[in-house]
């Protein structure tokens, strides 16, 4: 079994690993699932969410389609899309966790290819989400319920996640039974 070092690439691709119910950014290579701990996200857009590694670097279908104008009133006709931060961390046993989930918002507007996002505020906010922050105070019911949906796909995932972040996204838990 190959062991990934710190500070090394990790060769695998994640992407044509992925098998049914398998979380899609942690490879299986080994006990340890990989590198243990990884950063991703979830593409929050109305009523739909679903994971997309790229918006980590700002590279999701969204956001190549259209021109970063410096303010919100330059994107009158935009609706909200909300990328969320998913940190995810062992949770012992080879099991993972939810560990940080933060949503940040950013305004597109597809028709005209123009879009407005406050990039500091998004690595200020992926770096919270590493450090175990909850917040989806971006997101309105709609979103969160797009965000449970996705989040649970992974429902033991879901399961050794904290109270605090069942509860952030609608969730009820059981008393005392935080992990």
């Amino acid at each position: 079994m190959a062991r990934v070092r710190r500070g090394q690439p990790d060769p695998s691709c994640y992407d044509e690993q992925q098998q049914e119910g398998q979380l899609p950014i942690v490879s299986g290579d080994n006990e340890y699932g990989g590198r243990g701990a990884k950063l991703t996200a979830i593409v929050v857009d109305g009523r739909r969410a679903w994971f997309d590694e790229a918006a980590l670097h700002g590279r999701t279908a969204l956001e190549q389609s259209v021109t970063w104008v410096k303010s919100p009133e330059e994107v009158p006709a935009g609706r909200t899309v909300n990328p969320v931060w998913v940190y995810i961390r062992p949770a012992g046993g080879g099991r993972f966790r939810y560990y940080g989930l933060v949503a940040v918002s950013m305004i597109i507007d597809e028709e005209n290819g123009v879009g407005y996002k406050n990039l500091a505020e998004h690595v200020n906010q992926l770096s919270k989400a590493m450090n175990g922050a909850v917040d989806v105070s971006a997101l309105d019911e709609q979103g969160l319920a797009a965000l449970r949906t996705a989040l649970s796909q992974y429902p033991e995932v879901l399961a050794n996640s904290s109270d605090e972040l069942k509860q952030a996204i609608g969730l009820e838990v059981s008393a005392g039974a935080d992990v």
